[in-house]
């Protein structure tokens, strides 16, 4: 069985699910991915082998900072990228035809539904939103994306199904779905070991803090030191961090086993950050998240988690942590919550695929 999955290149969350959910396909399966992630990441991730071939095929939002998108040019980016997949459309059916493709995945690329339906193979979604819900309230302020807004629309409800990642933007446009418990990788708790490894006191607590590549501009990264109580750890520099700062290789240490080891993460919240928490028993400390549909439906799952520590943008940027890091410090940590999500969204695009076409999978 031969897989070609496209993913959105918006941040790494999306290829970090995918990633989750092809480590649980049997050992018959090959996997294509389309994407601009970088190839070094599925090599980090996925264990088993792959294939590779980049391309681009929509564009997420056009990022200001961690939190905001630049909506004007997130949406000019994409009509660009449009026209291109409109131009390239019988390519990409050529492509799939010619390499023996038996079912298309996207996280969440639109364009990827319209070369499964052309190409004749069944194409399963995998979300928990879609660019149709993060552009739809733009359209408000720039109508003459209207008609791309419609597009988009058309080609999802060409989705064979849609894994329906719990929590969601409910995303009725799809025909068929199937609710999906968090997907995520489950870490172990080895906070002694990573300790030990950068020469901590094992007697403070230990936060991680992850905000992604853009980070975040105007945050005193320094002030972390008036923490005195904490260590914090993450995978990316912060300009003028101090001494309680600690860079982590996570090929010598797995990000989902920081998560587990982390008394708390300070974050943005998104839906791999909140599977990670949930999953991994971690607390969050984070910050709202402007014109992105998706956030307030993840922020109602972690409320009613309860292990979440929303702040202003001004006390999260200032490092006004305080309040936060003492309630962490004062509850007992929650216990990790179980899924099976990524194991039954493999099971489930499997099955898909095979019932597709009985003939080539009888007996299996």
């Amino acid at each position: 069985m031969k897989i070609l999955y496209y993913l959105t290149a918006h941040g790494y969350g999306h290829a970090v699910r995918a990633s989750a959910i092809c480590n649980e396909f049997s050992e018959d399966v090959r996997l294509i991915f389309r994407t601009t992630i970088p190839e070094k990441f599925f090599h980090e991730e996925v264990k088993r082998p792959f294939e590779y071939l980049p391309g681009q095929f929509d564009c997420g939002c056009t990022q200001i900072d961690s939190v905001r998108a630049d909506k004007r040019e997130t949406l000019r980016t994409y009509m660009r990228i449009a026209e291109q997949n409109a131009a390239r459309l019988q390519e990409e059916v050529k492509f799939t035809r010619t390499h023996k493709v038996d079912g298309i995945v996207s996280d969440i690329t639109p364009f990827a539904f319209e070369v499964a339906c052309r190409a004749g193979v069944p194409s399963v979604a995998v979300a928990n939103f879609t660019w149709f819900d993060i552009y739809e309230p733009y359209v408000r302020e720039y109508p003459s994306f209207a008609p791309t807004l419609e597009k988009i629309h058309t080609q999802y409800q060409k989705a064979d199904l849609l894994l329906d990642l719990i929590p969601s933007t409910g995303m009725p446009y799809f025909r068929k779905r199937i609710k999906i418990p968090p997907v995520a990788q489950p870490g172990r708790n080895r906070s002694g070991e990573i300790k030990k490894h950068l020469a901590l006191d094992q007697d403070r607590r230990m936060g991680l803090i992850y905000v992604g590549e853009l980070g975040m501009a105007g945050i005193r990264w320094g002030d972390l030191a008036k923490f005195r109580g904490w260590d914090f750890v993450g995978i990316y520099p912060l300009p003028g961090s101090p001494a309680n700062y600690h860079l982590v290789d996570k090929t010598i240490f797995p990000y989902e086993d920081l998560v587990a080891s982390a008394e708390v993460m300070v974050t943005k919240i998104g839906y791999g950050v909140v599977s990670q928490g949930l999953i991994n028993g971690t607390p969050l400390i984070y910050l709202p998240r402007e014109d992105f549909a998706e956030f307030p439906v993840l922020e109602k799952a972690v409320r009613e988690w309860g292990h979440g520590y929303r702040l202003s943008k001004e006390d999260y940027q200032g490092l006004k942590w305080e309040g936060a890091l003492e309630e962490v410090s004062r509850r007992e940590r929650p216990k990790p919550a179980p899924s099976e999500g990524g194991k039954i969204c493999a099971r489930e695009i499997a099955n898909l695929i095979r019932h597709s076409n009985p003939e080539k999978y009888v007996g299996e």
